[in-house]
């Protein structure tokens, strides 16, 4: 009879090797699984923003009627087949008695990144010439989703330039009573600011809205529930224009944060993000009814994700130009055509991405009386043939 006798050190590196590779295995799968969402990485997404957005002349109207008249925004467009962008605004101003004033923001968007739906609500006591102090808040069907707090307005005899502050207890009542068993162990603030100033030529608005973070804990979920969830978003837009006999030239810059994480079958998924977007434009007439319109695009981006219990960093850098003619036959009918290409330099989990994307464009607005502002859009991506996109929208001023 033979005995093999093997060192006991042997059969230890055996083992070791073994939970080495079966650890191995596991990282691969997670990482594997992990994946940022798809609009994260779509060198499309600048070139989107920019063409389903409402033109620089329609956007000034709108802000100076912000606190002067009533509005109402629709814009849809389609991002591929199955996905749709969508920006829905309405705005009233009323003026009950010389000290007594309401103003009302009605908000609902569905943008690549995020969802948005707001109902705002002020009730405006004029304390002295142009300067207002205003018990806001955002009353809801559900108790637990109202907010409530207070501002502070200033404005001009016409109203059209502004300066408004709040501060808002978002959601002050959602420990009270909650079907759901959610709780939140501190309360969530929000600051908002909204200001237009402008003279002769030049004006420039900008609207900020900062929130603390959410976090909900659910007492007692189901082991197959949703344990926590925690959201966070910070939106600052800015607009500034100067305009003088058919020309123009303006800087606007949007940017955001936004954070989301779920905890749910005992599994963290997250996504936080942080992204800048700026675009310069001009429009300069050719001949009597003729213009070209030049727009230089910007889009810097970072985010950090967790999936499928694996964590990736991801950042993206985009530069891009738009070039189009803009040719108004008649006084309240304008077409425009062009074309527009953005290159994207993008970084995902240490891995370098160069992407290209563009698009061939036409527009037609309509204007049929003054405040009113109708249009359909209609692109094409040149490069890769691939389905372009169209979009449609008014607005109205009233």
């Amino acid at each position: 009879m033979r005995v093999l006798v093997r060192p006991t050190g042997f059969c230890e590196e055996r083992r070791v090797r073994a939970a080495a590779a079966v650890l191995l295995a596991t990282a691969l799968a997670r990482a594997a699984r992990a994946a940022p969402p798809d609009e994260l990485v779509d060198p499309l997404k600048a070139i989107e923003y920019d063409l389903y957005d409402f033109a620089p002349e329609e956007q000034a109207v709108w802000e100076e009627s912000r606190w002067s008249g009533n509005a109402v925004r629709l814009d849809l467009g389609s991002v591929t087949l199955k996905e749709l962008f969508a920006v829905q605004e309405a705005q009233v101003n009323l003026r009950a008695l010389p000290w007594l004033g309401f103003h009302l923001d009605v908000q609902d968007d569905r943008t690549r990144e995020a969802e948005v739906a707001r109902f705002s609500a002020d009730v405006l006591l004029r304390v002295a010439p142009g300067v207002e102090l205003a018990v806001s808040g955002t009353p809801d069907v559900v108790k637990q989703d109202s907010a409530i707090g207070g501002g502070l307005l200033i404005t001009s005899a016409d109203r059209t330039r502004y300066a408004v502050l709040r501060l808002l207890d978002d959601a002050a009542f959602f420990n009270v009573q909650n079907p759901s068993g959610a709780h939140r162990d501190a309360p969530v603030w929000r600051a908002q600011a909204e200001a237009r100033w402008a003279t002769g030529p030049f004006s420039g608005w900008a609207r900020a809205d900062l929130g603390t973070s959410n976090e909900v804990r659910f007492a007692g979920a189901p082991p197959r529930g949703v344990q926590a969830t925690s959201d966070q978003r910070s939106d600052v837009d800015a607009h500034f224009r100067w305009a003088q006999r058919g020309s123009a030239a303006g800087v606007r810059v949007t940017a955001r944060r936004l954070d989301a994480a779920r905890t749910a079958q005992g599994e963290e998924s997250a996504l936080r993000r942080g992204f800048a977007y700026a675009r310069a434009y001009l429009l300069t007439p050719v001949l009597p009814r003729l213009a070209l319109r030049a727009v230089a695009l910007g889009w810097k981006e970072r985010a950090r994700g967790l999936d499928a219990g694996a964590r990736y960093g991801f950042s993206r850098w985009d530069l891009g130009g738009r070039l189009g003619a803009v040719w108004t036959p008649l006084e309240e009918w304008t077409f425009e055509a062009g074309y527009v290409r953005v290159h994207s330099a993008q970084d995902l989990a240490g891995a370098s991405l160069d992407r290209w994307g563009d698009k061939a464009y036409g527009t037609v607005r309509w204007a049929p009386r003054e405040g009113v502002w109708l249009h359909f859009l209609i692109s094409h991506q040149v490069t890769t043939g691939a389905f372009g996109g169209f979009s449609g929208g008014l607005q109205v001023i009233f």
